[in-house]
Order: structure tokens, then sequence, then C-alpha cells
């Protein structure tokens, strides 16, 4: 998993920009998508081609989020609609359409959390417990031994801490965005970004550690 890469000083390239687009123009972009946005708020037409235009990325976010592709679905599908109620209240303010959507698709996949919070530790805990006798036993070709149970456990972890959190660790880790954009996106100062994803990355890596700890024991 790309973030836990991150937390152990792996670098990888660097992802999205909020102004990014079809267009090589990030100037150019922003003023597309205003121009696009404000049809679209009366438009089913416009709204169709906003969300075609913004659909990938979305989706994308999403699933690095949860992890499961029929639920990314559910949960953009969500996104959008709720982009289609709240969008004849949206006002331009200079700012890429893209940073709005992504506060909406970290609103729905933060509520999602909430609600399964309690599903998501007993999948971890029972992704720990799977394991354990395949190590004991030494048996080739399980998640264990192929690695492939390394990227599920870092994900689980991540979605056990706060979604506050989450979100942070996500869009600047996995998405790509600078402090500044995850601010923009988020809604929030500067310094509460920079709070966050630091209590964050603590809180990821000690639970990181404790797993690591406890899957390597006898």
């Amino acid at each position: 998993m790309e973030l836990q890469l991150r937390l152990t000083g792996t670098e990888i390239p660097q992802g999205r920009d909020l102004a990014a687009g079809d267009t090589p123009s990030c100037a150019k972009s922003v003023h597309d998508d205003a121009e696009l946005v404000r049809r679209a708020q009366t438009d089913r037409q416009a709204f169709a081609m906003l969300y075609r235009r913004h659909y990938a990325v979305m989706a994308s976010y999403i699933l690095r989020r949860v992890g499961d592709v029929h639920l990314t679905e559910d949960l953009t599908a969500e996104t959008f609609l709720a982009v289609l109620k709240y969008l004849p209240r949206y006002r331009d303010r200079g700012l890429p359409i893209r940073a709005w959507l992504y506060r909406i698709a970290a609103n729905t996949v933060n509520r999602w959390v909430r609600r399964e919070r309690k599903r998501i530790a007993r999948s971890l805990a029972e992704l720990e417990a799977a394991e354990s006798p395949d190590r004991a036993a030494g048996v080739p070709g399980s998640r264990h031994d192929n690695g492939r149970s390394d990227g599920e456990h870092a994900r689980l972890a991540l979605l056990t801490l706060p979604p506050k959190y989450q979100a942070v660790l996500t869009l600047h880790y996995l998405e790509g965005l600078s402090l500044d954009d995850v601010a923009t996106a988020l809604g929030c100062r500067l310094g509460t970004v920079k709070s966050r994803l630091s209590r964050g990355r603590d809180a990821l890596r000690e639970r990181l550690t404790k797993q690591n700890r406890a899957r390597s024991r006898p």
C-alpha cells in the first residue's frame, strides 16, 4: 500500500492537482469547469458532462479508501447524488470544482466509516486470526507468504482511524494533493491539516507497528 511505503520513507510519485483536467492549462481547466458547473445547475446534460469528467478521479479516491470495487461504485454514486442535490447552492469562489467534489466524496466515505466501524474492526481481527495458522504451519502461498495481506492490514488499519485523519492522509499521501490543496478540499485551515496529518500518521504508524509485532510472534 502506498501510504505504508510513505511511512517507511519510500517515495512515490506525486499524484493529482486540484485544477488538473483534460486540458493542458490548469487555469483553462478551472475556467472550463466553472462554466460547466454554471450550466449544470440548470441543465442535466451539462451535469452528465461534469459527472463524466470527474467520475474516474472521485472513484479512484474512494477505492483507495475503502478497497472494494462494488462498495466504491455505491459510494461514488452516493457522492454524485449529493453533488446533484447541492449543486444549485454552489457558488463559484474561484476555486477548482474538484476541491468541492473531494469534500463531498470525503464526507460520503466518512459517514460510511462511522456506520461500519465495528465491522471494520472485526474484519481486521479476522484477518489477523486467519493468518496465524498459516504462519505456524509455514504454508507456502498463504496470504502472509505472498505478501498480499500487507496491503489489507494497512488499509484496514487506516479505516480504524478517526475519519478526519483518514481524509487528510489519503488526500495527501494517496491522491498526492499538496497540503494547501488538502486544506482547500476539506475546507480547513492549513494548520489544522498539518496537525491532523501528523497525528494521523503517528496513530497509523503505531497501529501498523503493533500489528507487525503480533504477526511476527511465533
